[in-house]
């Protein structure tokens, strides 16, 4: 099949089928996606910091004191102190401080501190659990 510009389109079996409707199937998908593209992240930049993979780390993260992983992805310029965060994506921009973050959604631009949850949070949130 052509297009007008007459590039080629071909089709292909797909594998897996996920509806990243919801947050579950969101939160599936993106472990599926880390293990097949095999993401590494080198722990040693950041200080105490042990990564469990697969993890992807967005540039110019400042993380310290964390654990973190399997199946998380953090957007670029995030900052996390003293958390633990698995099974998780957390949008660009965003600080995490002193949470314990598992199965959660984290907008862009976000920040949080204080105790332990599953959470959907929208961008541009500022929320004290403490």
């Amino acid at each position: 099949m052509h297009d007008r510009e007459g590039v080629t389109f071909r089709s292909f079996k797909v594998d897996n089928w996920f509806d990243a409707g919801n947050k579950e199937t969101l939160l599936k998908s993106n472990a599926t996606l880390l293990k097949k593209f095999g993401v590494e992240a080198d722990a040693s930049q950041y200080q105490n910091t042990v990564l469990i993979p697969p993890v992807s780390i967005g540039v110019g993260c400042s993380i310290e004191n964390c654990i973190i992983g399997p199946n998380v992805t953090l957007g670029e310029y995030t900052n996390m102190a003293q958390s633990i965060v698995k099974n998780s994506i957390v949008g660009a921009y965003s600080n995490l401080y002193d949470i314990v973050l598992e199965d959660s959604l984290i907008g862009s631009d976000t920040s949080l501190k204080g105790e332990s949850r599953s959470l959907n949070i929208g961008d541009n949130t500022s929320i004290d659990l403490g």
